[in-house]
């Protein structure tokens, strides 16, 4: 079994890569104004077009680029929460495959959504959101109990927190597949980077036990909300009534 790390550097190393890429893009904005921000995020962002005109930098500079310091600090909270979590667990080696192969799977992704009419050829998708929810999916299936403090700064398991952020960007993902909303965030990639991270998780010995939990709170998750349903409508049931009316 590989080391496991008492401190997560390369999560930490990367969080450190995102803030300096978007301080440059930044810095750019700043002096060259919005049109050239954007610019950037074209060029070095992952599309179809771009993979078709030879920039094919764009698998990689992809990740690191952010739209907006929201993006940025919401991806970043979720990258020491998950990656923290692969790294020490599993060692860099395997943090390493799970964040960049969950990135070139989701491009695929893209990929394909684009050449089924889905996705935009020219819109570019930039953030580590896809790596990340990669780390997300093999963490999940390795230490499911895990007990982290996102995204509300109280203990969760984190297969809670995994299986609820997969059923909304699952459910997203198909509402946007059938037109039911639009969004600028790009739910392809969630998935695609999910799957990834799930089926490299699935590789470790550890997995049948975290499948097995996962298949349980998942479970209570979709059945939950039906079950209060059943209690709050019989509550409301006069039960006196119904049995008066069944001996007269």
């Amino acid at each position: 079994m590989e080391k496991k790390y008492e401190k997560p550097k390369l999560t930490h190393y990367f969080i450190i890569l995102c803030i300096i890429a978007y301080a440059l893009q930044l810095f750019l904005k700043y002096y060259y104004g919005e049109d050239f921000f954007n610019s950037v995020l074209i060029e070095y962002g992952f599309s179809l077009q771009n993979i078709l005109i030879g920039r094919i930098w764009v698998f990689l500079t992809s990740i690191f680029l952010h739209a907006t310091p929201e993006h940025l600090v919401m991806n970043l909270i979720a990258l020491y929460f998950f990656g923290k979590v692969v790294e020490q667990e599993l060692g860099r080696k395997k943090f390493l495959l799970a964040f960049f192969a969950s990135a070139l799977i989701a491009n695929l992704f893209i990929v394909v959504s684009t050449l089924l009419g889905y996705s935009s050829m020219t819109t570019p998708t930039v953030g580590a959101s896809a790596a990340i929810f990669g780390l997300m999916g093999i963490s999940m299936i390795t230490k499911p109990l895990e007990f982290i403090f996102y995204p509300y700064l109280i203990p969760i398991p984190l297969v809670l927190v995994a299986l609820i952020y997969t059923l909304f960007n699952v459910a997203s993902f198909l509402l946007v597949l059938t037109g039911q909303i639009s969004s600028n965030i790009s739910y392809v990639s969630h998935v695609g980077g999910l799957v990834s991270g799930l089926l490299l998780g699935f590789r470790e010995e550890r997995s049948k036990k975290g499948f097995i939990i996962i298949l349980f709170i998942l479970f209570l998750l979709l059945t939950t909300p039906f079950i209060i349903l059943i209690i709050n409508t019989l509550e409301n049931f006069n039960y006196i009534n119904i049995i008066l009316n069944i001996f007269r």
